[in-house]
């Protein structure tokens, strides 16, 4: 529960100033806690960050899986997991710009790690859409590479500059973007 607190405070927290300028008493002071409570649960602010990223990485991957086992159609399947993936994004506001070369290797990794498992989860479901005759192709993992790292970099800034409706507004022509590429 209280470290549910400090993990919703440091959320709201990254919605109004980047990771960098956010401090642990900033978290405390809007989970209502004490700054010992935070150490309770976290050693480090980057401990924290590394929980922000597991959590809103283990919640996309979950829900990937849940929409790639409807039986939907593959235009619908490409619009919900779009649409998770930048809710992601929004929902754990990180600026990766700004945090960039600064970010330790851990949380490269741990960004790296859940890039990999959302592009595993995405080039299974092309192959079944390909199998199935969804798709003409089968899907080349170097474009799901850049595609994916494309639209984190896109829903990053958009982010970060306070655009939220505007990466919303894209959504549609992302979609048809995918569609095309993958169709």
């Amino acid at each position: 529960m209280q470290r549910e607190r400090l993990l919703d405070a440091a959320r709201r927290a990254l919605q109004e100033s980047d990771f960098g300028s956010v401090r642990v008493s900033d978290v405390v002071r809007a989970a209502g806690m004490s700054s010992r409570s935070f150490y309770d649960h976290f050693a480090t602010k980057e401990d924290l960050l590394l929980a922000l990223i597991h959590q809103a990485g283990g919640n996309l991957t979950a829900e990937l899986d849940a929409i790639f086992a409807d039986a939907l159609s593959f235009e619908e399947q490409t619009s919900r997991a779009l649409a998770a993936y930048l809710a992601a994004f929004a929902g754990t506001p990180l600026d990766l710009e700004k945090l960039g070369e600064s970010a330790s290797a851990p949380v490269q990794k741990l960004l790296r790690h859940y890039v990999r498992e959302v592009g595993v989860r995405v080039a299974a479901q092309l192959e079944r859409a390909h199998r199935a005759g969804a798709s003409r192709r089968p899907p080349d993992p170097i474009v799901l590479d850049v595609l994916l790292l494309g639209l984190l970099g896109i829903a990053s800034s958009y982010v970060a500059d306070g655009r939220r409706d505007q990466l919303a507004s894209l959504q549609p022509t992302l979609r048809q973007f995918l569609l095309r590429v993958w169709s």
